[in-house]
């Protein structure tokens, strides 16, 4: 899915691309469905929450979802939208139980992917259309509320 992004938003697409990667090796596990595939798909999703989902959905809440809601209402329901969605995918990572991890882990991966496409081909080229420079170099510069694992954002 790699495409030709401003430089503000280079790191959130390449985020969005080792997600995608991230929900197919998910899905595999799932497939798979012994108890070892299901523990490690467990374990992977909650370290892959732990460690860079929540950084990456606060990254587009503060600086994308906010300055859309202010200043681009017209495009508010697409942030209702994958605001909602990112809210499911919380759900599911910090929700994930061993018992139900066949189904749990398949609902994860089917989201994460269409959720990470739908923001990559509609709401980055919204955001790198509609941006002001200063707007856009708050997305290249975000920093995690305290408390938040680093992961491999831009603010490193």
């Amino acid at each position: 899915m790699p495409k030709e992004r401003c430089r503000q938003t280079e790191q959130l697409s390449r985020e969005h691309d080792e997600a995608l990667t991230f929900a197919e090796r998910i899905a595999r596990l799932a497939s798979d469905g012994s108890s070892e595939s299901l523990a490690e798909g467990v374990r992977l999703v909650q370290q892959y929450y732990r460690d860079e989902m929540e950084q990456h959905l606060q990254h587009e809440e503060k600086t994308i979802f906010g300055p859309i809601v202010q200043f681009h209402r017209e495009h508010f329901s697409l942030c209702v939208r994958l605001g909602t969605e990112h809210g499911h995918l919380r759900t599911l990572a910090t929700g994930i139980r061993l018992d139900t991890a066949q189904r749990d882990l398949q609902a994860f991966a089917d989201m994460l992917r269409r959720h990470t496409v739908a923001e990559e081909e509609e709401l980055l080229p919204l955001v790198e259309s509609l941006f002001t420079p200063e707007q856009l170099d708050d997305v290249m510069h975000f920093t995690p509320l305290p408390g938040t694992a680093p992961g491999r954002g831009a603010s490193q």
